[in-house]
């Protein structure tokens, strides 16, 4: 009850404007949860996510055969069967239902080639890494293109989080990884976009509750209906947690709204508003390994004296509209306005001369659009598919530090304004030569950094400056129909991945000013794949790719929270990727999905030495099984991951392990009611093990670890009008 009623000081209390870390959580209060419910009692409410879940259909058997799914996340809608790429697609029933992080690492964990670290602190983020780019983020996510329903979530930089993300809107979730991802520019790993859901014909209510371990509560509102031409959904959820680990409580409150217009059958005007607030995070800090043997839930004792954690708000804005042109031409044209507010205590004081502080104070605004056209034509007697646009960002950062003191904001050490701009033009044709499929595509992408410092002192210089950075990239894939039910292909493209302002933000020594000498990292991707589906029996889909990179961008040293990079020659990566999804019979359908990556350092002093922070192999497999006339189910998941090194040079490691998770639970329909009633039980045989890593961090603790055994309950209801 003590850190429920932390909880509450810290959201609803009042306190003197003193600067320090309680008065900044203050002043970053969450979004009062009373205004959330007026809003969406304005609307009638959409049913509850969770309760369509694979946690959660309608009660009766599963389909004969499995769904065709359309993916558009190559801006050309198409069976996913038919793209020439690694392309997976998480379904609204299996989005899992959980708390904030990590649900989305549960949920991913599906996804081969695709590792989620969920790092038991929200004031880090959950991390993401694709074929092993992004593996080497201290927070957020990077290398990754992250969107939602076709606005980005990443920064002009590729920095992004996934803290905005509402996967209780969710309707599905596109993961493209390889050479067809180049087209989205600076995203050498691939794109995760979700795609949230629409509301119904018919006015609908939900609410959800889930209550769990740690002090775990999450209550969640929504609603949706149709209305003439109007389309209206809206989620509401609030979220508080004691933590698993000491120091780890968190508070987080979100809205997401999306009201679509269509005018006539051929087009569409979607708003769309999101709002986070994260009022107070609390950061354990990474522990070195006898700390982790001792007692995994322990936090760095510093981080209490220098009040580490995270504050911030997010708000984001946007209207995509689209429109039919006749027989063979469509138009797709988007435009967003956000705001970031971040408040970081770091677990050390930050008072040496040009260190910038241990207050990490940033205060951004961005916005941009982007634009695309489709036309469909024949050349040469075959179907032919072009598409040209282009996609543009600027962000606006100011950019403070301040020295901790003892948890309360002391001097300024930092004071700067960063601006980045992004553009970006691209085309892409598909030609559809009987069984032949031939696709391609070129991008040019130029990313700009800016920098006005404000803070000159005797001791630090002006470090103003600027640079540009550009590359022109592309993809060429050909696909083959061996059989009606079967797609070889092969594609190539050329990637390009700048490095972000966060690790531009300090210099190879670790103190402030931006660090010019980092340059974009470049990748030749190849990859060969072959796609089956068998109806009732299943789906198979395998990847066999080879990634050859230079400059590869990887962290020199971590030490407190605080990372720098370097770039480190080349690096090669050898992959091999398999999911096989199918219907059992009698209510029971398997899913099974297995990674391999051999990512190696090309070149330099550790050459030969494995990229740390990637695991040489994982394998995750789902069971999941429905008894209709009953409105029971019952599901059973395990995750294996084989050791992760957490240094350049291998000298540590994070252990291999396996853990699994349960869930049963009933569904219930009854005259426009719809209930779910159910019970998880995570990491089941109550495993010992590492979650997360901190790459290369210079005071050895690498490691964050993960809960033991643990429980969630939850309750769903929605009424249909």
């Amino acid at each position: 009850m003590a850190g429920q009623d932390k909880l509450r000081r810290l959201c609803h209390g009042r306190g003197s404007r003193d600067g320090s870390a309680r008065d900044l959580r203050l002043r970053l209060r969450c979004v009062p949860l009373a205004m959330l419910a007026t809003w969406v009692a304005v609307a009638i409410l959409l049913p509850s996510p969770a309760v369509a879940q694979s946690n959660g259909a309608t009660p009766k058997q599963k389909p004969q055969s499995l769904p065709t799914i359309v993916v558009t996340g190559t801006r050309i809608p198409e069976r996913e069967f038919d793209v020439p790429a690694s392309i997976s697609v998480v379904t609204n029933g299996e989005i899992r239902s959980g708390p904030p992080g990590a649900d989305l690492a549960q949920t991913l964990a599906r996804v081969p080639g695709l590792v989620a670290q969920d790092r038991q602190s929200l004031a880090q983020d959950l991390q993401l890494s694709l074929r092993g780019f992004g593996a080497r983020a201290s927070f957020g996510v990077t290398g990754i293109r992250l969107m939602v329903d076709g606005l980005p979530y990443s920064d002009p930089d590729g920095q992004g989080q996934t803290d905005p993300f509402d996967l209780a809107a969710a309707q599905r979730i596109e993961v493209l990884r390889g050479p067809f991802s180049v087209l989205y520019g600076n995203a050498a790993g691939g794109v995760v976009q979700i795609f949230t859901k629409d509301g119904p014909e018919r006015p609908e209510f939900g609410a959800n509750v889930l209550v769990g371990s740690y002090g775990t509560l999450e209550k969640q509102l929504d609603a949706g209906g149709t209305v003439g031409r109007v389309n209206y959904m809206a989620s509401a959820s609030s979220f508080q947690t004691d933590g698993y680990r000491e120091h780890s409580a968190a508070k987080r409150d979100h809205l997401y709204t999306k009201l679509r217009y269509q005018p006539n059958s051929n087009a569409s005007l979607t708003f769309i508003f999101n709002a986070e607030n994260q009022p107070f995070a609390e950061d354990p800090s990474a522990l070195n390994a006898q700390q982790v043997a001792k007692n995994p839930r322990q936090a760095v004792s510093r981080v209490f004296q220098f009040g580490s954690g995270e504050f911030h708000r997010h708000r984001q804005a946007g209207v995509v509209y689209e429109q039919k042109l006749g027989d063979h031409d469509r138009v797709q044209a988007t435009a967003w306005l956000g705001s970031r507010r971040v408040v970081q205590f770091l677990p050390f004081s930050g008072d040496a001369p040009l260190s910038g502080g241990a207050v990490v104070d940033l205060d951004n605004s961005a916005g941009g659009g982007s634009a695309h056209w489709t036309h469909d034509a024949m050349l040469a007697g075959f179907p032919l598919t072009t598409t040209a646009g282009f996609d543009y960002q600027r962000l606006h950062e100011r950019r403070k530090g301040f020295v901790n003191d003892d948890g309360s904001k002391g001097a300024l050490a930092r004071n700067e304004d960063d601006l980045l701009a992004r553009m970006g033009e691209f085309a892409q044709a598909r030609w559809v030569l009987g069984r032949w499929q031939l696709v391609g595509g070129l991008r040019r992408s130029r990313v700009t950094f800016k920098v006005r410092d404000h803070f000159i002192t005797d001791v630090d210089p002006d470090d103003s400056g600027s640079q540009d950075f550009s590359k022109s990239t592309g993809f060429a894939s050909a696909l083959y129909r061996l059989a009606p039910s079967v797609n070889a292909y092969v594609s190539y493209g050329k990637g390009f991945e700048t490095p972000s302002f966060a690790e531009l933000a300090y210099r190879p020594n670790g103190t402030s000013g931006l660090n010019f000498n980092l340059q974009p990292s470049t990748s030749d991707n190849y990859e060969a794949g072959l796609k089956a589906d068998f109806g009732a029996q299943g789906k198979l889909r395998m990847a066999l790719y080879k990634i050859d990179t230079a400059n590869e961008i990887v962290t020199a040293a971590s030490t407190n929270g605080r990372s720098t990079f370097r770039n480190a020659g080349s690096t090669t990566r050898k992959g091999v990727e398999l999911s096989l999804a199918g219907s059992l019979g009698g209510g029971f359908h398997g899913y099974l999905a297995w990674t391999w990556l051999q990512a190696d350092f090309a070149s330099g002093p550790f050459a030969g030495k494995r990229l740390p922070g990637v695991p040489r192999s994982t394998l995750y497999g789902a069971l999941d099984w429905s008894y209709a006339p009953t409105g029971f189910y019952a599901l059973a998941d395990a995750q294996l991951r084989s050791r992760v090194f957490v240094n350049d040079e291998n000298a540590q490691a994070a252990a291999s392990y396996v853990v699994a998770n349960a869930e049963a639970g009933f569904r219930q329909h009854v005259t426009g009611w719809r209930f779910k009633e159910f019970a998880q039980v995570n990491n089941l045989f109550d495993r010992h093990y590492v979650g997360a890593v901190v790459v290369d961090a210079t005071n050895g603790r690498f490691f964050e670890p993960a809960p033991n055994r643990n429980w969630l309950v939850g309750v769903n209801a929605s009424y249909s009008f």
